[in-house]
């Protein structure tokens, strides 16, 4: 049963901004990258890490603007074409607890390449 033509422009726009957030995290991973390299003196990084951060912003922006425009998508058609979804926070709290981790642990190693 073939799903409803809504529903398809939904998921080929959800795998868009996909794509889009891996290519945000490329970037981000490009920068900590170039960083490095300047960190360590290799002055020669410097236009590739401005290039590096402007893309990484650009498609950040891209996808922050594509999310929402599908929330305001479901926002138009909860009641309509989609049943009202009661949504539970659970865990609050945890996803900053992760983020800070994660934070401290890019932190220990830039440190650690740069000593």
């Amino acid at each position: 049963m073939p799903q409803p033509e809504f529903i398809q422009e939904r998921l080929k726009s959800l795998d868009t901004i996909d794509d889009l957030l891996v290519s945000t995290l490329l970037h981000a991973s490009q920068v900590v990258g170039t960083m490095e390299e300047l960190k360590r003196g290799n002055d020669t990084m410097k236009t590739q890490f401005e290039n590096h951060t402007r893309s990484f912003y650009s498609s950040l922006e891209h996808a922050t603007v594509a999310l929402r425009r599908e929330i305001k998508h479901l926002d138009d058609n909860v009641g309509t074409r989609l049943l009202p979804i009661n949504v539970n926070k659970k865990a609050t709290g945890q996803d900053n607890d992760k983020l800070r981790d994660q934070f401290e642990v890019l932190e220990r190693e830039l440190r650690g390449h740069g000593n």
